[in-house]
């Protein structure tokens, strides 16, 4: 068998129709919408959109081909402990449907970004969030881009700069001319191609294995299914305790990504939004336990056939093995590699459509605001439509310039990444939850989580302890298995393939990023490590919330101590924020009572009035000097 492929007349067929189809949508709303050109419409669907496909479109958002990759990889050498992330998520769902919808919803916002401006009166909290949000966010798209773009290099044979350049393209072009209908519709096929990629993928592993049942034997025999890990220690990389409430905060912070706002404000009422945000937690349940069976199933197979492909030097990264084993032990089924490759392609493609959509928002909300507040609607949606396609572009410039990052570079871009999510979530949960917080303790907040965060994980790039795979699998019989005979005396040839810059890349690129706390870092003069650098990635959102929300609140107190010039008690402070801003379930803690609709006016309870920079509308009968005495 080579270990380049070439793919039959039914796999081309299935991966064309699955990028084919998301440019049809696009056009398709493209055309209907064209009379429709305003703000609203383009980036929200006119707030019109219906539960089911915007529910499948928030799952499949912040799902890519990393994790389609990454997570068997994970379950082949750490285990399936990684299944227990996915409760965590959908947990963080059902917490998010009683705080995040009824906070975010009845503002009506377009950025999240808006959410700050009105809850601190503050345009530079605002901008500096918007910064690293977008930062953030381009980083990400970019190594989404690239996930399926090196699989298909490395087991294919496409060239990189195609691969890359085809797939965003089509991502840019669906997003650009269909805007935020496109996204969502698109969104609801990738889903269905996804799940219905790895459910056929499951079937075929396990007749190969010999049934479930025998998959789960072999698993178990070989430690993968290692679910009784409590122990209380944060420096072990996966525990129950570190998976589950490390990832609800990690999730959280996608709860309040641009992205997710878009769809919460995107549909016509808070119980439909609610409605929503509830739905998407089992899919996150079933998705998990999806992959870590292809990770079981792929274990099963080469433990079963007595061969390990990274160990053997069949792949040169641990995160080529998903590719691998579906493109080369299951290829006797017609469409299986194609079907495989549109998964990974549809996970990108949803990220990145809605990555882009979104950093077009906030640039157009966010930045540009008070440049285009004289424009007219349709010229503002020219100008958003322009954004998608420059921020496409630009992602795609980003993800074939990280194909030539290696080593610790790469390790110290993912870690980065890493750790600017909690600043911006510290930022939100902070103004959410106490009213007497201002810009101030903001900014130091999230200064201190920034800085704290990137000590640790860069601290753990460079002297952290590597963590160890669990024991592996025998390489005796790779030659028998992988290896037609006909091949046997081209095995030296296959190893060089096996060795070219693509899977050079691979290795830095994609098994740094998926999982960049496992990457062998090597504590320097094999002294011992800083407690804090051997800290569990699985934390540092919350670790960082919590030093963020903790110089918060001290910034804010003393700064609101100095300005009134008197003491007062925590509970019974002065206030300089309204109830709306406040998550609803921590309204009657601070005695804080709902204004009013007359009061506010309709027009100021849903959203910003663009012309005042941030002020509260001027037919608003509150006043600044008014939200002092908000309190009963």
């Amino acid at each position: 068998m080579a270990n380049v492929i070439s793919y039959s007349v039914i796999d081309y067929v299935v991966g064309s129709i699955t990028l084919l189809i998301p440019v049809i949508i696009g056009t398709w709303y493209a055309v209907k919408d064209a009379h429709n050109a305003t703000r609203d419409e383009y980036l929200l669907g006119g707030r019109q959109m219906s539960i089911l496909p915007v529910a499948l479109s928030t799952f499949i958002t912040f799902v890519s081909a990393i994790t389609l990759i990454g997570i068997p990889a994970e379950t082949f050498y750490f285990g399936g402990i990684i299944f227990s992330a996915f409760i965590g998520n959908a947990l963080s769902h059902v917490i998010g449907y009683c705080t995040v919808v009824p906070l975010i919803h009845p503002l009506q916002l377009t950025s999240v970004y808006e959410y700050l401006k009105l809850r601190y009166q503050s345009e530079t909290v605002r901008l500096i969030s918007t910064v690293i949000g977008m930062l953030t966010n381009l980083l990400y798209q970019s190594l989404v881009l690239l996930s399926p773009a090196l699989a298909l290099q490395a087991c294919v044979g496409f060239p990189l700069w195609v691969s890359i350049a085809l797939i965003g393209a089509i991502g840019t072009v669906y997003t650009a001319i269909g805007g935020f209908k496109s996204v969502i519709w698109t969104d609801v096929f990738q889903t269905i191609i996804v799940f219905v990629g790895m459910f056929a993928i499951i079937i075929k592993a396990c007749v190969e294995v010999g049934g479930l049942g025998e998959l789960w034997r072999l698993s178990s025999e070989g430690g993968r299914v290692n679910m009784d890990k409590f122990s209380p220690d944060p420096r072990t990389r996966h525990t129950q305790w570190s998976l589950i409430i490390g990832f609800i905060f990690m999730k959280f912070s996608h709860h309040f990504d641009q992205a997710s706002v878009q769809r919460i404000s995107s549909l016509r009422s808070l119980r439909a939004s609610k409605i929503m945000f509830l739905l998407s937690a089992p899919l996150h349940i079933v998705y998990g336990a999806i992959n870590v069976l292809v990770g079981l199933a792929t274990y099963a197979y080469y433990s079963y056939h007595n061969c390990d492909p990274y160990e053997a030097g069949l792949i040169s990264n641990r995160n080529q093995l998903a590719p691998y084993f579906v493109l080369h032990a299951l290829t006797d089924v017609p469409g299986m590699a194609g079907l495989f490759m549109g998964a990974l392609c549809c996970g990108s493609l949803s990220s990145l459509s809605s990555g882009i959509n979104a950093m077009a928002a906030n640039t157009v909300q966010d930045i540009l605001r008070q440049q285009l507040r004289n424009l007219e609607e349709g010229t503002i949606t020219l100008i958003t439509k322009l954004l998608v396609v420059a921020y496409g572009t630009l992602a795609i410039g980003l993800a074939y310039l990280a194909h030539s990052m290696d080593g610790p570079v790469t390790q110290l871009s993912a870690s980065v990444f890493g750790a600017l999510g909690s600043p911006i979530l510290a930022i939100i949960l902070l103004g959410a939850s106490v009213p007497w917080a201002n810009k101030y303790g903001a900014l130091a907040g999230a200064a201190a989580s920034l800085t704290f965060n990137l000590w640790m994980s860069l601290g753990r790039v460079f002297h952290g302890t590597p963590a160890k795979p669990l024991p592996s699998v025998s390489t005796r019989n790779c030659s028998v298995l992988l290896l037609d005979p006909a091949e046997k005396s081209d095995l030296s040839r296959s190893q060089d393939v096996l060795e070219t810059d693509a899977f050079n890349s691979y290795n830095s690129s994609m098994w740094n990023y998926a999982m960049p706390v496992s990457t062998p870092s090597y504590p320097m003069g094999g002294r011992e490590t800083f407690f804090l650098y051997d800290i569990s990635y699985e934390w540092y959102t919350l670790i960082g919330c919590l030093v963020g929300i903790g110089i918060g609140l001290a910034v804010s107190f003393l700064s609101t101590l100095q300005y009134e010039r008197k003491k007062c008690v925590i509970t019974r402070c002065l206030t300089y924020t309204e109830p709306r801003y406040i998550l609803p379930c921590l309204r009657n803690f601070w005695g804080m009572r709902e204004l009013p609709t007359e009061a506010i006016g309709k027009e100021d309870s849903v959203r910003e009035d663009e012309n005042t920079k941030g002020n509260l509308h001027k037919d608003s009968k509150i006043t600044p000097s008014s939200r002092h005495r908000i309190l009963i």
